[in-house]
């Protein structure tokens, strides 16, 4: 079921009511947003690419204007959500990327289901929490206890002056905004990841997006998974740290998505 939802519609998929703009005519790219966010994230890209490309940026399961019945997030059932949401539209073999969260969702997809997709954009992500030190890195910024348990106020300090920007993307009341919270401190902290030999099964062409300032994802980890997937190409952004698509370096992830896109035509 496809319904119209303002600028944006609407898909049920798996179960869950998935909000998603789409926008422009051409080869389709699939944008996932990172975790806590939406899909309008993207939004100083998109308004860069819709020219040349059809952009598909939906808000996963439980964040911005989508529902999640389940009651729970992984980042296996979002990337079922998203190879839904190819088949429903009609997409044939279209490039998925994301950014964060939105890349470990667009490595997911790749290793799920290799048909799918006919290139990736794995931006700001790593597939091993442990070994990448994700895992503490996440537990520090939710306050999380020993049981993984989130604490809200600590996570709107560390948030800062975005706080109020990043709760304004989803609907709901602030228990909506909890419940995201509880939900992806599970998710974060419980995440198996992907071993080498995962990502050297993934055959699809990929660009590993890497900001050069990136407090969450050094450098070193971004190279690392570049040389792990068989056929990867590494893109650094000068000055870009792990906030992702912003409007001052939105031209150069632009100008990089485009150039990988269309040689892979």
């Amino acid at each position: 079921m496809n319904d119209d939802d303002g600028a944006g519609r609407r898909l049920k998929v798996n179960g869950a009511s998935i909000y998603y703009e789409d926008r422009g005519e051409g080869p389709a790219i699939i944008l996932v947003h990172g975790g806590l966010g939406a899909g309008s994230e993207w939004e100083p890209v998109v308004s860069l690419l819709v020219g040349e490309f059809r952009v598909i940026t939906p808000d996963s399961r439980g964040h911005g204007r989508s529902t999640n019945p389940a009651g729970e997030l992984s980042y296996g059932r979002i990337a079922d959500d998203i190879a839904a949401l190819i088949t429903a539209l009609g997409l044939q073999r279209p490039m998925v990327g994301g950014w964060s969260d939105g890349g470990q969702i667009t490595m997911e997809l790749a290793a799920r289901q290799p048909a799918l997709a006919g290139a990736l954009i794995v931006g700001a992500a790593y597939p091993d929490f442990n070994a990448g030190g994700l895992r503490e890195a996440h537990r520090a910024l939710l306050g999380a206890d020993d049981d993984g348990v989130p604490d809200l106020a600590y996570l709107d300090a560390e948030l800062g002056e975005w706080a109020d920007q990043v709760k304004a993307q989803h609907v709901g009341d602030g228990r909506h905004w909890q419940t995201l919270i509880e939900q992806t401190a599970k998710m974060w902290l419980g995440y198996e990841g992907l071993d080498q030999g995962e990502l050297q099964a993934i055959q699809t062409p990929a660009l590993v997006l890497a900001g050069d300032r990136d407090e969450l994802i050094p450098l070193e980890l971004s190279v690392r998974l570049y040389q792990m997937l068989p056929h990867a190409e590494l893109a650094v952004v000068p000055g870009l740290g792990h906030e992702g698509p912003t409007p001052a370096r939105a031209a150069f992830l632009a100008d990089v998505i485009r150039d990988f896109c269309h040689r892979r035509l």
